[in-house]
């Protein structure tokens, strides 16, 4: 058992501890909340007697429009001035997820399409918002965090299992308190770190408390440091079982329930089998692993789809539309390993990351009706289908492998984030440890050139070793918690190295430093 030195080392500790519970639990919801609201059999009403769609479909792309046109609104907005966030617009994002829950439900079995657009629209918006607010979570922690995205996934996965086949009233009620419970604790737990957020991002906005908490709108604003080619892969494959899926479900939301459901219950077997090597021996599991997995997943379902045919549908389509959804989960570890590693703007990168994940689920979707419109799901048309999808995953594996024979330098970086790991664009590139792995590493080769350059800077204001090492990390844009955990330090040893720096270069900020810094080198 650990024994700590200090009754203030013990009270952080069980601080940092309750929020990560909080995080994991709060993100969980929202996560929960999306398959809830669109999936659920509570909202989702017996389908016609001929399988013609009951409407709901066209409010979840509606959703999914709205996402991007958020992303699209964020990046050129920032172009302009940086965005600050004010408190109470979380919390109105929250009620309005909540309200449009009753609303839907209603409007499908009217039938009003323009309400059930409207709804769609409204839930796109707010749970972009709300889920970049999670990202930022995420992305101000240590290395260590990375493990809890798919942890409250697999939390998500098993609330919705649980909950969508609770009695009708019940599960609504569910539905309607996920957002605002998930907004709650949020709120409790980004109060709690309101002081830190301003030294961990500084910003001169965020100290406005109006704009709390400062994490979400500072940092970088520069999308192209984005792993680009890393996202692109999981994209690709993920549209593969969008279209799938959307090609067997046809025009109605008759089988809606079990393939999502099946599909919900996939994701929870490739999430736990990405968790085992964690829980059993701190072994990693890079994001690679857990893509050729999922592939793996998605081949299975495709082939069964060939070979049974309308009696594979049902398992066939759950293995093929759930490795898409956990696909999408690894565009959200991804994007959160590359905020974190990169500093960028949390609101930035997280809408972003869902406005991809959105855009391939639309765009998949569509074509699949178009391509059930055109030629029907007869089982010629179904073959040709996953057997173009299988082409698709053959060559994506091909062309990976092949990348990742070049060695050393194979990949060059994109963004700085995928430099010569000689891992292809999914491996870690930062310091070549899974993006799955709790664990701390060396420090990386390329810091070694960011020593040189401090050094000057270091001697003129007399700073310590562990100062300059920390200068280092901060001339990088590095968090202070990813500094600590470089460092093997707590993140309060980080901030106390931080303040000495300030004071001696005569500093008040992050930004006053650079600029201080930049102007010397």
């Amino acid at each position: 058992m650990r024994r700590f030195r200090s009754v203030e080392e013990a009270a952080a500790v069980r601080a940092g501890a309750r929020s990560l519970v909080k995080t994991v639990v709060g993100s969980s919801f929202l996560w929960a909340w999306g398959f809830l609201c669109y999936l659920s059999p509570a909202l989702i009403p017996q389908p016609n007697a001929d399988g013609q769609s009951v409407g709901l479909e066209y409010g979840f792309f509606a959703s999914q429009g709205a996402v991007v046109l958020f992303a699209l609104v964020v990046a050129l907005r920032a172009r302009r001035r940086r965005i600050v966030v004010r408190t109470p617009v979380f919390l109105g994002a929250a009620v309005a997820s909540s309200l449009t829950v009753v609303v839907l439900a209603q409007a499908v079995r009217a039938s009003a399409l323009p309400v059930v657009l409207a709804c769609g629209a409204i839930d796109g918006f707010c749970v972009a918002l709300l889920g970049a607010a999670w990202g930022a979570r995420y992305s101000l922690g240590s290395r260590g965090m990375r493990p809890l995205v798919v942890v409250s996934f697999l939390a998500a996965y098993v609330l919705y299992l649980l909950a969508a086949h609770v009695p009708g009233p019940w599960s609504m009620a569910v539905a309607c308190a996920l957002p605002l419970a998930s907004w709650a604790l949020w709120m409790s737990d980004a109060s709690a770190r309101h002081e830190l957020s301003a030294d961990v991002f500084p910003d001169r906005d965020t100290r406005d408390g109006a704009s709390m908490p400062g994490e979400l709108s500072a940092g970088l604003w520069e999308a192209r440091v984005l792993p680009w080619r890393a996202i692109g892969v999981l994209v690709a494959a993920a549209f593969v079982g969008n279209l799938v899926a959307s090609v067997v479900m046809g025009r109605g939301y008759a089988s809606v329930d079990s393939l999502f459901f099946g599909g919900v219950v996939v994701c929870a077997c490739i999430a736990t089998m990405s968790l085992v090597p964690l829980t059993a021996g701190r072994n990693a599991l890079s994001v690679e692993g857990v893509y050729r997995i999922t592939l793996t997943f998605t081949a299975v379902g495709l082939v069964a789809i060939m070979v049974f045919g309308a009696a594979g549908i049902s398992a066939g389509g759950a293995l093929v539309q759930g490795s898409a959804f956990f696909l999408q989960v690894l565009v959200f570890l991804v994007v959160t390993q590359s905020t974190q590693e990169e500093g960028l703007s949390p609101l930035l990168s997280f809408s972003v990351g869902q406005a991809l994940i959105a855009g391939v689920v639309f765009v998949g979707n569509v074509l699949g009706k178009q391509v059930f419109a055109l030629f029907g799901s007869e089982a010629s048309v179904l073959d040709v289908v996953c057997g173009c999808g299988l082409l698709a995953l053959f060559f994506m594996l091909v062309s990976r492998a092949s990348a990742g024979e070049g060695g050393a330098g194979a990949w060059k970086a994109q963004g700085g984030v995928e430099e010569q790991t000689g891992k292809g664009p999914l491996a870690c590139a930062d310091d070549g440890a899974s993006a799955l792995s709790g664990t701390s590493s060396a420090v990386p080769s390329r810091f070694e050139p960011v020593q040189a350059e401090v050094a000057p800077f270091a001697e003129r204001y007399d700073l310590t070793p562990r100062e300059t090492e920390v200068l280092g990390y901060l001339v990088r844009g590095r968090t202070l918690p990813y500094i600590a955990d470089a460092l093997f330090v707590t993140t309060g040893t980080v901030k106390t190295h931080t303040v000495h720096i300030y004071r001696k270069a005569q500093v008040s900020s992050r930004q006053e430093l650079l600029d201080l810094f930049e102007a010397g080198a």
